[in-house]
């Protein structure tokens, strides 16, 4: 930072604080963490690819339609997990000294991530306003928590000499798993997704066919928050020509519903100035106001400028503002809403030349008002044809895993290489995935990042060099704002790619448990007497170590804890 000269008022406002400081209570210590090591994986043995085909109709004997037969994809040798990372690319990236956190920040000086060593902890700061939270654990568990989504512990195990991933997820009091099968494609490693469970034949192949006549559904959702907001982006099917169009007006919907929750914890804004007092606790007698100026706060005193403030953090969680004056003195500022005008909170001290002290602060504002539910501007909605699209790799999708469940019951592992990505990069086919959670990504065009979010949609139309662990997309459609324009070509990285077609089939699944229940009802057709009996458990998922009943305090404990790292790093940057 570039000091500047201070005034005479802001030369008094230093002398105040560092007076009220040094009479005020003790300096706050952070404990230190170990510094957390990765599992050593051994290698994997090769499996049999699955000889995917269409379902059987539940009703008719031989299966009427033809054979997917993806390309089989023989599994890598692993050596050792890959991280790749598809960061649009930045400004900056600072390490102090060994051990110490690396920060990276954007091109116009907004931290972006940090990686913090000590607690094996990385933060992702969106374009959205998100926060995501990864930590690696000594233990080899990993603790993923991002604002307004379910947050999950994630545990390796094995199962017939392959190794298998366990993720407990965590939200709003509700606990469910997910099941993964390790692979390593072109040096990345990814999690393959692997059902916990498996229906009868026939009823896929009755999830799978067209229904004779096309149905009429009513959702119930006219009148629903969250369907009125994005009712410029999605259209429901005006009728249903087989289950496959019925479980991707699911899939969307349901990730929409999420991202409506999510989008509530986010912050709305932060307000345009702050009034705020700080001081030694019970005697808050320092008064500066703080003005917003697109990028960070000002900090007036008596009417002179005297430093800037960066908004660490501003959500229903809490508040982290980090300080820094012109002439070196730093503080940081953690505070949470005693109501939806007012925070309180404590302040720490950063003086040069002095040792750090702490006092208490609080800030009135007006609040910022939520956007009109349904204002997307920009946005380009999911058209007639792109959900055609989606609803033909919904069907794909439920050949695939029909075909798993075949192998499963004849006792034979399946390939994860044929089950995930791989075998859609290797078909030469088009392929259409659908965004399941939050991605910041590089326009190829422009080099410029972009944002996106939940059941936004990309194509995969040309299949990525033998090498690349990469590939490109066109975006098909958006939501606006930050986020990519539709047209756009971005670059995915393949661990993002694969957890996208992971939550396609998570979605699936959970849409025909949904299906299966409401069969017969609404206008739905029934299934036949052939497609009904109750879903097969599978064997990894029967044996996998249950969750640790902490799982759910870690995940919140992570939370303080990567407040306390950023404010930690906002305070010596």
């Amino acid at each position: 930072m570039n000091l500047r000269p201070l005034g005479t008022v802001c030369r008094a406002y230093f002398a105040i604080v560092t007076v009220s400081m040094l009479f005020g209570p003790s300096v706050m210590g952070f404990a230190d963490q170990t510094n957390p090591t990765k599992p050593v994986v051994s290698p994997k043995p090769k499996t049999s690819a699955p000889k995917s085909s269409v379902p059987a109709k539940p009703t008719a004997g031989p299966s009427a339609g033809g054979s997917l037969k993806p390309t089989a994809v023989q599994p890598a040798q692993k050596t050792q997990r890959s991280e790749i990372s598809t960061r649009p690319t930045v400004k900056e990236t600072r390490a102090t000294a060994k051990n110490s956190p690396v920060i990276t920040k954007n091109h116009n000086g907004t931290v972006v991530d940090i990686h913090d060593p000590k607690r094996g902890m990385d933060i992702h700061h969106g374009l959205d306003g998100s926060r995501r939270i990864s930590v690696q654990r000594s233990d080899g568990s990993r603790l993923v928590t991002e604002r307004g989504h379910a947050g999950y512990v994630q545990r390796n195990y094995s199962f017939h000499g392959h190794d298998f991933v366990r993720r407990s997820y965590y939200f709003h009091g509700r606990q469910y798993d997910h099941f993964y099968r390790d692979y390593v494609y072109r040096g990345v490693y990814l999690n393959v997704y692997a059902p916990g469970y498996y229906y009868p034949p026939a009823f896929y192949g009755w999830a799978y066919y067209p229904w004779g006549v096309p149905i009429a559904y009513d959702w119930g959702w006219s009148g629903s928050a969250w369907f009125d907001f994005y009712r410029g982006f999605f259209t429901p099917f005006a009728v249903y020509p087989s289950p496959a169009f019925w479980l991707t007006d699911y899939l969307i919907a349901t990730d929409l519903q999420a991202a409506y929750t999510a989008e509530e914890a986010q912050p709305s804004g932060v307000p345009a100035a702050l009034n705020q007092r700080e001081g030694s606790p019970g005697n808050e007698g320092n008064v500066s106001t703080w003005a917003w100026n697109g990028q960070q706060y000002e900090m007036t005193f008596k009417g002179s400028h005297c430093g800037n403030l960066s908004v660490v953090r501003w959500d229903d969680d809490g508040v982290v503002l980090s300080r820094a004056d012109f002439n070196g003195f730093k503080a940081t500022y953690v505070g949470r809403f005693q109501n939806p005008g007012t925070i309180v909170g404590s302040v720490t001290w950063y003086p040069p030349g002095h040792a750090p002290g702490v006092g208490t602060w609080t800030a009135t504002f007006t609040p910022v008002a939520q956007p009109y539910p349904g204002n997307l501007a920009g946005s380009s909605p999911l058209t007639p044809e792109v959900k055609q699209l989606i609803a033909e790799e919904v069907r794909n999708q439920l050949a695939l895993e029909n075909s798993e469940a075949s192998q499963t019951a004849q006792k034979q592992d399946v390939d994860p290489g044929s089950s995930g990505i791989a075998r859609l990069l290797a078909d030469g086919h088009p392929h259409i995935f659908v965004v399941g959670d939050g991605l910041d990504v590089t326009d190829v065009s422009s080099g410029q990042e972009c944002h996106l979010s939940d059941s936004d949609a990309l194509q995969l139309v040309t299949r990525p060099a033998e090498s690349a662990t990469s590939a490109n997309l066109v975006v098909k459609a958006s939501k606006g704002g930050v986020e990519c324009h539709t047209g756009s070509t971005v670059s995915i990285g393949l661990t993002d790619l694969q957890e996208m077609q992971n939550h396609m089939r998570e979605m699936i699944d959970q849409g025909l448990q949904e299906l299966q229940a409401k069969q017969g009802n609404g206008g739905l057709q029934s299934e036949p007497t052939s497609a009904q009996g109750n879903p097969t458990q599978t064997q990894y998922a029967a044996i996998a170590p249950p969750p640790d009943p902490r799982d759910e305090s870690d995940l919140k404990t992570q939370i303080q804890q990567a407040d306390q790292a950023e404010s930690e790093v906002m305070s010596n940057n």
